[in-house]
């Protein structure tokens, strides 16, 4: 054998294996959209070494013919060059179906377990539920609370709502508010007044499971954007895939404790993302529900501080007062008030008038201060005792640090996937959140996203002990 024989055939293996695999794709024998083998399942089919495996896999990345989906391995794109926007990050929301553990993780929050560490509702003790009480009894005495409260809703809550936001340096009339049953509610008002067939809607990824739900039933593409959890959004990640000709109309983001990750975007990551709409021409819907359950001293003004033509925000009092009193509100761009309160109208007759006074008058109060002071206060203590607790789990896993809400999100060791950890924990009567059900591409498999909302006691922490006995026992 010549020399330098052998150096040459085993620089030629990674072309080996690319030449393959682009082969399938053409051939057909490999969708685009399919996931492929794993590093370790490619290294067991092909017989070659580790290194020329991940040298494959990188080289095929570069060329635009595969995606890395963070926490979901690897997917076909079908596409050959990188001068286009590449499609594993756009993709037909008609052609995705969401895990069934979505609707299974909903489902169970109707039903007692000894420990719900799955939905992200605050636990009764954390509301003001005597406070309410006496509200409700009050509104109920007032005259014409038994009926209706047409669109856009009561004027005493949207002026209490609107001197909130002012006390956070937020300049919001409350001519301007349109309340609605909640805000998901909110949110699907502005989608459908933003939206049509083909547009491209770019979404967090991962990102709360509600928008998932709502973006399905429309006929649109999909820009999956990664965010970091402890920065938020990707800027530069968004931007790339602008510079290189995606549009799209809307673009869905949580940029106060980011649900499930609980990041915190960070005000010049805000600034670049309103320049960014400006500059291509889209719109924002900011979802601001958890922006009241600060751990720190003072509240984060919502995206919509820094400019108002771009930004929808939407939000509702159930986090941060009561869950059951359903009530949210929309704030948008003055060119869409009267439409989306039209498109309002021909949707539903308006809110419960009882809930909204009653609500109105919890707002007046000195209680509403002392409320979230407690309950900001509650969600660091019980949210640091639970981070202590799991970090002492017999495995290798990665836990967040919010600076706000009441969850944690956990990267587990990519050998387990949280689906069937879901299904084991429930047998011991405990519910969680699997990170699939934040991804429209099914990612994020070793990701579990905690409740910390619940009483520390100790056995609900042994509760969550029993949690990490069964990721341990799958790793």
């Amino acid at each position: 054998m010549p020399p330098g024989t052998e150096k040459s055939e085993a620089d030629s293996r990674p072309m080996q294996l690319v030449r393959s695999m682009i082969r399938s794709l053409e051939n057909g024998e490999i969708q685009p959209g399919s996931k492929l083998p794993s590093i370790r399942q490619s290294i067991r089919l092909s017989g070659f070494s580790q290194g020329t495996v991940v040298e494959a896999y990188r080289i095929l990345l570069d060329m635009g013919r595969i995606q890395s989906v963070p926490g979901g391995g690897y997917y076909a794109t079908g596409q050959s060059t990188d001068e286009s926007p590449r499609p594993e990050q756009i993709r037909l929301l008609q052609r995705l179906s969401l895990d069934p553990a979505l609707d299974r993780t909903l489902s169970l929050g109707n039903k007692t377990m000894v420990a719900s560490f799955g939905l992200a509702v605050p636990s009764e003790d954390m509301l003001p539920v005597s406070a309410l009480k006496r509200c409700l009894m009050e509104a109920y005495r007032l005259e014409n609370v038994h009926t209706y409260s047409f669109p856009p809703g009561l004027e005493e809550l949207r002026k209490q709502i609107s001197l909130r936001y002012r006390q956070a340096g937020v300049d919001i009339s409350w001519q301007e508010l349109i309340l609605t049953g909640s805000a998901t509610e909110a949110a699907y008002l502005v989608l459908r007044e933003m939206l049509r067939e083909g547009d491209l809607v770019a979404l967090e990824s991962p990102c709360y499971s509600g928008f998932l739900h709502q973006v399905k039933k429309f006929k649109l593409k999909l820009l999956e954007v990664p965010v970091d959890p402890g920065l938020g959004l990707d800027i530069d990640a968004l931007e790339s895939r602008l510079r290189k000709g995606a549009r799209p109309r809307l673009l869905i983001t949580v940029p106060n404790f980011h649900n499930p990750t609980g990041a915190l975007m960070d005000n010049e990551r805000r600034i670049r993302l309103l320049d960014l709409a400006m500059r291509y021409d889209f719109y924002i819907l900011e979802d601001d529900v958890y922006g009241g359950i600060h751990h720190g001293v003072r509240r984060c003004p919502p995206l919509i501080s820094l400019g108002r033509e771009r930004i929808f925000l939407v939000s509702s009092f159930a986090k941060s007062i009561v869950p059951s009193m359903r009530l949210g509100w929309l704030i948008g761009p003055s060119d869409f008030h009267n439409s989306m309160l039209e498109r309002f109208r021909t949707l539903s007759l308006g809110n419960s008038r009882l809930t909204e006074q009653a609500l109105a008058l919890f707002l007046s109060k000195r209680q509403f201060d002392r409320h979230l002071r407690r309950l900001r206060k509650e969600s660091r203590i019980r949210m640091a005792e639970f981070r202590k607790r799991i970090l002492q789990w017999p495995l290798d896993l990665r836990v967040s640090s919010p600076e706000g809400g009441f969850w944690l999100w956990l990267e587990l060791p990519a050998k387990i996937d949280t689906l069937k950890l879901q299904k084991r924990a429930l047998e011991k009567g405990i519910t969680v959140s699997p990170g699939p059900i934040f991804s429209p591409s099914g990612g994020y498999r070793n990701y579990l996203r905690i409740n910390c909302a619940l009483p520390p006691t100790e056995s609900m922490l042994k509760h969550l002990d029993v949690l990490g006995k069964i990721a341990s026992d799958m790793a």
